[in-house]
């Protein structure tokens, strides 16, 4: 896992320590402050290790942040991914749909993950999100842990 979230104060150490729990190589930085240099070196360095899965987790975004949907764009252009996951709260609702063409219009997203549908929402959100990616749910999170996505 890579923590290319550098605007989420908690962000480096919530992703060590779950990537410690599921027992994962983790690279992040609390130094430096580019996204895209963090990406670009963590992707290399575990390409190299000969790692087959790397994950880069970068900052949410909404749709109006036109800044980070730049900062994404260079992300992408910088580690070339095999794929781009939209990862959604089921309790977005009708904005589901913006939101997800806004990623869409911005990087190539190829697949969605659904998060928090324990809770009270319908998750009437995600059809939104397929509609507006063209990208199938590969994921449906019922819980707080790694064993309930």
């Amino acid at each position: 896992m890579v923590c290319a979230d550098t605007f989420r104060a908690a962000a480096f150490d919530q992703l060590k320590q779950n990537a410690a729990k599921i027992k994962v190589p983790f690279y992040g930085s609390y130094i430096e402050t580019d996204p895209v240099t963090i990406a670009e070196e963590g992707v290399a360095e575990f390409k190299n290790e000969g790692m087959e899965i790397i994950i880069v987790d970068t900052s949410g975004r909404h749709k109006q942040e036109i800044e980070l949907f730049d900062e994404m764009k260079q992300v992408e252009k910088a580690v070339q991914p095999n794929n781009i996951i939209f990862t959604m709260d089921s309790s977005i609702g009708q904005q589901c749909y913006a939101q997800a063409e806004a990623f869409r219009k911005a990087v190539n997203v190829g697949a969605v993950i659904i998060t928090k549908m324990d809770g009270h929402s319908r998750g009437g959100g995600a059809l939104s999100a397929v509609a507006a990616t063209k990208s199938p749910i590969i994921f449906i999170g019922d819980g707080e842990h790694f064993e309930n996505l």
